[in-house]
């Protein structure tokens, strides 16, 4: 990593089909370029459905049951992707 970098994790490159859902429910296929313990580059050559600093959901569509983990949008490269951060989304649950 570069001394300018700000990640906190090392990236591993791996391709997934992933399915992109911004909060408004719109959904898209998408392929990963690389991930790591904190979060995914999403390849996207359109239009993204979403905006830095939103949050959204990604699920892996080629693992059967996969598990929706939500995101934060970090950067929008355009034209050739998006940074996402795994976060812990508080979703109103409360327990009694």
């Amino acid at each position: 990593m570069s001394s300018g970098d700000k990640r906190r994790h090392a990236r591993i490159l791996h391709t997934a089909n992933v399915k992109l859902t911004n909060d408004k429910g719109q959904a898209v296929d998408l392929k990963t370029r690389d991930f790591s313990d904190g979060g995914l580059f999403l390849k996207c050559v359109s239009t993204p459905i979403v905006n830095v600093g939103e949050y959204a959901t990604v699920r892996v569509l080629d693992i059967e049951d996969a598990l929706t983990q939500n995101i934060k949008i970090i950067r929008i490269e355009p034209g050739i992707g998006i940074a996402v951060e795994f976060v812990q989304k508080n979703l109103g649950a409360c327990a009694e």
